[in-house]
């Protein structure tokens, strides 16, 4: 039997800052943004020193996802849903105009489908 490599962002690893975040909540609650952040840096400044954190380029991305997923509009490449390196360009990506360049990133809408746009 094999097992999965650990990464960093490993679910166990992830657990002391889901704590964290169910802390955080509550508390919270009804805080502007700058009031959230604070708060959070607050219970982080406790968690550091006890516990195994993830990498901080993992933490960036798991942040980055999290941010996307509260965030109710359409995002900086507005309905993209596919995406490629700027240095590639894939047989698909061929056929279909651009969105927006973003960091090192073309985005594009979601394929058309036959009778149906997205």
């Amino acid at each position: 039997m094999s097992l999965r490599p650990v990464t960093s962002l490993d679910v166990r690893r992830l657990m002391p800052l889901i704590r964290l975040a169910e802390e955080l909540a509550p508390l919270a609650e009804g805080e502007t943004e700058e009031g959230r952040h604070a708060l959070a840096h607050a219970l982080v400044h406790r968690l550091k020193g006890r516990a195994d954190l993830p990498a901080r380029n993992d933490l960036l991305a798991l942040a980055a996802i999290c941010r996307a997923a509260a965030d109710a509009g359409p995002g900086p490449a507005g309905p993209a849903t596919r995406f490629h390196p700027h240095t590639e360009c894939p047989d698909w990506a061929r056929r279909e105009t651009p969105l927006a360049l973003i960091g090192g990133h073309f985005f594009y809408a979601a394929p058309r489908e036959e009778g149906h746009q997205t």
